[in-house]
């Protein structure tokens, strides 16, 4: 009866060692400081002057320039390209899958990049380090039911449409500086509530209740870790945890799988907690034998890695820890301060007006000469009687801005395809106290062909100019408008379809309406015109 009392006990004893060993995350909360890479070890020196608002190095003092660390920062611009109208099919089908109908919609799609640099000197080393960043991103339009309305939707928002982009490009470029100096130079309290424990999740198993209970207790012990604290105490009340996964090694020898993923999670719960106490050492004694013991061997080659990390990070801050003071503060006084918000505002508006809205454009003269200029876009729609011209020198700074009269210019392409031409009319009399003579001006073009063309004057006055007339003429005059009828009939003359409906009232004074009767009257056959 005893032997087989002892026989049961043991098949129990063997089928609770057998029980599943299945192992889940349980988090806990860590607290310390991120050491940069390129330290000053000196804190009086810990200072730094910067051209960028919003941006600031943990564990430094602003000052303004000069400091130890002076950083320039620039942004160089946005540029569009892929600008397209994309054409989709659809398709309705019958219950036989055949197709019934076909129908079309239209997209209009481009590609936008920003660029940034800033420029770091560091007065104790007298070096200078350039760092260059980049955001894209693309735009698709709402579908439109002609290729026509995508692609006016888009040249007509264009300006928004890359003001946004940039915008957005501006905020994450700022997020990578940010990052970028803090990472190499400054020190960043850190907290982190995502670190984990295996713990074992059957409760089946032997060790269940003293595996939570260990966890329980290393996760009251670490929620009183301070970035800015010594370890020292949590290390102490942390003892009694290391050596209760310890002892659980011993009770679960043999190379079985359950086994060996036992003993895994004692060494790698060990090393995570000695990492976090800023071991390094002690860390990789229990990285090897996680490797050792061959359950998972990428843990222990990973903290391998973190220890000599840390090894490293900590003798290039001359620090035994991850723990230290860290003071951010702001030693520029209030004069001094309202002196930069002017200059800062400056700045940005400099910034805004030359590198976020600059434009390149290719600007034909009167002479036939060709030059690639650069526009501001606040100044695009304010082109007509005369052309402004942004005038940097080799650093890409502002030198000034040319003011070029119309006459002067034949032609301004500009890198997205949108053109001015020189067209010369007769503004409306509606525009009193201006020349309303048939002067020199430059014209949006919206159309051209060998039958005629549809341009736009200062962003909103209409001209038309037929084939073979030297000036053009303002459908805002009011000889025009009072014969909008007759006038575009007798435009369209040579093709009687396009003169009969223009006298049927088919168009109106608007762009949409004008660039149809322009396209019409272009596509005009032969048979047409002699109907």
């Amino acid at each position: 009866m005893k032997k087989l009392l002892l026989l049961v006990a043991f098949m129990l004893c063997a089928n609770s060692f057998s029980q599943s060993a299945d192992l889940d995350r349980e988090y806990f909360n860590v607290s310390y400081v991120k050491l940069p890479s390129t330290p000053i070890l000196e804190n009086d020196k810990r200072t730094y002057s910067i051209n960028l608002r919003g941006v600031s190095i943990e564990g430094f003092s602003r000052v303004n320039y000069p400091g130890i660390l002076d950083v320039n920062y620039n942004f160089n611009g946005t540029t569009v390209r892929n600008v397209k109208v994309d054409k989709i099919k659809h398709e309705k089908k019958d219950k036989d899958g055949k197709v019934t109908s076909t129908w079309y919609t239209y997209k209009a799609k481009a590609s936008f990049t920003s660029s940034a640099g800033i420029t770091v000197i560091n007065a104790l080393t007298k070096e200078s380090n350039e760092r260059a960043f980049q955001e894209s991103s693309d735009y698709t339009s709402d579908e439109f039911s002609s290729y026509y309305k995508a692609e006016r939707h888009y040249a007509l928002n264009k300006y928004d449409i890359k003001s946004n982009h940039a915008a957005k490009h501006k905020s994450l470029i700022k997020n990578s500086v940010r990052y970028y100096l803090n990472s190499k130079y400054g020190y960043v309290p850190y907290t982190n509530q995502n670190e984990f424990l295996w713990i074992l999740g059957s409760k089946k198993h032997p060790e269940y209740a003293k595996h939570h209970e260990a966890y329980q207790k290393v996760k009251e012990i670490f929620a009183k870790m301070k970035y800015d604290e010594p370890t020292d105490e949590i290390a102490k009340e942390v003892e009694p945890i290391i050596a209760y996964f310890n002892d659980v090694v011993p009770r679960f020898e043999g190379n079985k799988r359950k086994l060996r993923k036992v003993r895994y999670a004692s060494y790698y719960n060990i090393a995570k907690i000695y990492y976090y106490l800023d071991m390094p050492e002690k860390v990789k004694e229990y990285a090897q034998k996680i490797i050792d013991n061959d359950y998972d061997k990428s843990d222990g080659k990973g903290f391998l890695r973190n220890a000599d990390e840390l090894i490293e990070t900590l003798k290039r801050n001359e620090m035994d820890s991850r723990h230290m003071k860290v003071l951010t503060e702001d030693l520029r006084n209030d004069v001094v301060e309202e002196e930069e918000e002017k200059i800062v505002v400056e700045e940005q508006s400099k910034e805004n007006q030359i590198s976020l809205e600059l434009q390149k454009a290719y600007l034909v003269s009167a002479k036939n000469d060709t030059l690639l200029v650069n526009i501001n876009s606040n100044d695009i729609s304010k082109i007509g009687h005369t052309l402004k011209t942004v005038q940097l020198d080799s650093k890409g700074e502002l030198v000034g801005v040319l003011t070029k009269n119309a006459s002067d210019c034949k032609e301004v392409l500009f890198i997205d395809g949108t053109r001015y031409k020189n067209i010369k009319f007769e503004e409306s009399a509606a525009k009193s106290g201006t020349d309303t003579s048939s002067s020199d001006k430059l014209c949006k073009v919206l159309f051209e062909s060998d039958k005629i063309g549809l341009y736009k004057f200062n962003d909103t006055e209409l001209v038309i100019l037929p084939a073979g007339s030297e000036k053009g003429v303002s459908t805002s005059g009011m000889s025009f408008v009072f014969g909008f009828d007759k006038n575009l009939a007798k435009i369209a003359k040579d093709c009687p379809a396009v003169a009969k409906k223009a006298g049927e009232k088919a168009y109106k004074n608007t762009e949409e309406s004008l660039l149809k009767f322009c396209e019409e009257l272009t596509n005009c056959q032969g048979d047409q015109a002699s109907k």
